[in-house]
């Protein structure tokens, strides 16, 4: 009798092991981190050149001169970005000035030395800023996410500016970024090299 009831104990002891060894914990480890506010610019060409003359048979600006910048810059393929909100962005353009031209004036002969033209830049349809205003603007939204160098959404995109957009001989800018240049429209203008640029400039938002 007493055999029995110590296997019997022995049995119970071992299933009580057994459903102790069966249970099982967990502890969760929360994991925090931070992304700041950041923006970026690029252009995989940094320099355009446009193929026709800047002028018509009479020397004055071609009506279309715009459109051909802004159609040189879209084929740089400038990426901007900014993973915030409230971003600063601004583009700056700079006037067309012919090499060795001074001052802010008319050269000998009274012919125009500057070429004014304004563009409005956005990207993947949203609106990012318009050389025909002074200054930066705010975006409100976040905007370059995908960083995709052959898609054209992820390009800012240059159109003629909606205001004083077309490209006008032009005078007395106090800068040859500022918007300030006067048009004078009855100007032919004066043979040589033109050059001007572009500046796309992204910050962050407060």
């Amino acid at each position: 009798m007493k055999r029995i009831l110590f296997a019997a104990a022995s049995v119970a002891a071992f299933a009580f092991a057994g459903a102790a060894s069966a249970q099982s914990d967990s502890q969760s480890v929360a994991i925090n981190g931070t992304v700041a506010p950041k923006c970026g610019v690029s252009a995989q060409s940094t320099t355009v050149s446009l193929a026709s003359d800047l002028t018509d048979a009479d020397a004055r600006v071609r009506t279309a001169v715009t459109t051909e910048i802004a159609d040189a810059l879209n084929g740089a393929r400038i990426i901007a970005f900014c993973n915030g909100v409230n971003n600063s962005v601004t583009v700056e353009r700079s006037v067309l000035a012919r090499t060795g031209s001074t001052g802010n004036g008319l050269t000998e002969g009274g012919f125009a030395q500057f070429i004014r033209y304004n563009l409005d830049a956005s990207i993947n349809g949203l609106a990012l800023d318009s050389t025909s205003t002074d200054g930066a603007s705010t975006v409100a939204q976040r905007f370059g996410g995908h960083i995709s160098l052959s898609d054209s959404n992820t390009h800012v995109r240059f159109a003629q500016a909606a205001s004083a957009g077309a490209p006008q001989p032009a005078t007395g800018g106090s800068s040859a970024t500022a918007t300030n240049w006067n048009a004078v429209t009855d100007r032919r203008i004066a043979a040589g090299a033109y050059t001007g640029s572009v500046n796309v400039i992204v910050a962050p938002g407060a």
